[in-house]
């Protein structure tokens, strides 16, 4: 089997992404996996260079080769642009694209056209939780618990700011980019007298935001779910432990130009048995009800009651250091590989093609205009 593991993208998640896919493909057999970079322009490219840490400091494509996907019959190759007859056929996609351009569906739905068996949820799974205003709507269908919070759009606010007076939520308010990830472009609105350039520099992020009520006295927890509807393996409870407003960039990949405390993690979280199975019995329900497959987290929030605070369809390296003591992380490539294959053969058993005889018919075309 030869596993394209799919990295990168468009997002400005895109260095997440990168070190994700450098930490993953350790745990795989050397040759059955191939590194497919997605550059910033989404163009894919392979090469034995994409292995080395230091070519992403000062990323060189002559370097590599640049492929693009072909399918031919029922096989899916990666060919080699400018090279006759010069490709790779592939078996399986692992995507690792963090943000846009990858964990929103939009790889997901490259590899379906392909019909090209691969690890992580579907299509529609994806965008919809990549999209925190939409998975706020299936919390609410699901009855899942979660913070109070509204939705503003960008060509309504920044067209009358005066409008964010009429947000019907106290401050402080913890400001979202709706399809943002890593806790980039994110904001905390203590009173209105910088309320309207904190929430302009979240609009440069993206065009819908999420503004919820801040907190007091919160604590944090992420858990890991593996598996597919059938299976499901539960990771540690991890406890993060913040002493400012938000687990920020910085807390989770350092580089910060702030001074300030930086996160801490207690995993597995120090909790009492009846938080513990909350916690596990919201997060696996959920994981079923939303049609997950692969690895997901879901990471919480806990006042005086716990909350879902959000989604991560893709989380970093897999959150393979969830699961430590657990299961390992080759044991965890196999159930993704595994998942991988019955959700493509679930898909490929339903029927694409049904006798019709539209074209076969003489019709009026001017009643077809109507």
């Amino acid at each position: 089997m030869k596993i394209a593991l799919i990295y990168g993208g468009s997002s400005t998640e895109h260095e997440i992404s990168i070190l994700s896919a450098l930490q993953m493909i350790k745990y795989f057999k050397e040759d059955e996996v191939i590194l497919v970079y997605t550059s910033k322009e989404n163009r894919f490219y392979i090469g034995e260079c994409l292995r080395d840490f230091d070519f992403y400091a000062n990323v060189n494509l002559r370097l590599c080769k640049e492929v693009t996907f072909e399918k031919k019959n029922q096989d899916v190759y990666l060919k080699v642009k400018r090279a006759w007859n010069q490709k790779i056929m592939i078996d399986m996609a692992f995507p690792l694209m963090h943000g846009v351009s990858g964990e929103d569906g939009s790889i997901q739905g490259l590899l379906e056209l392909l019909d090209l068996p691969y690890a992580q949820s579907s299509l529609a799974t994806c965008a919809i939780f990549m999209d925190k205003d939409l998975m706020r709507r299936m919390f609410q269908v699901f009855q899942v618990p979660h913070n109070e919070g509204v939705v503003i759009h960008k060509d309504m606010i920044l067209n009358n700011l005066s409008l964010l007076k009429e947000v019907p939520i106290d401050k402080p308010w913890i400001v979202k980019p709706a399809k943002g990830g890593s806790s980039i472009g994110i904001n905390c609105v203590y009173d209105d007298e910088r309320m309207d350039r904190l929430i302009c520099e979240s609009f440069a992020f993206d065009n819908k935001l999420i503004v919820e009520k801040k907190l007091e006295n919160v604590r944090e927890f992420n858990i890991a779910v593996i598996g597919n509807e059938h299976e499901q393996i539960l990771s540690h409870i991890e406890e993060i432990h913040i002493d400012h407003d938000y687990y920020s960039y910085s807390d989770k990949y350092g580089g910060s130009l702030v001074k300030q405390k930086p996160a801490t993690r207690t995993c597995p979280a120090d909790l009492d048995e009846t938080l513990i199975q909350e916690i596990q019995e919201l997060a696996k329900k959920s994981f079923i009800d939303f049609e997950c497959s692969g690895v997901v987290r879901f990471d919480f929030l806990y006042s005086d009651h716990l909350m879902m605070n959000e989604i991560n369809i893709i989380p970093g390296s897999y959150s393979v250091y969830l699961f430590k003591g657990i299961i390992t992380p080759h044991e965890m490539i196999e159930i993704m590989k595994r998942c991988a294959k019955e959700k493509y053969l679930k898909k490929m058993k339903e029927i694409r093609e049904i006798d019709s005889f539209i074209f076969k018919r003489k019709w009026d075309v001017n009643l077809l205009k109507k």
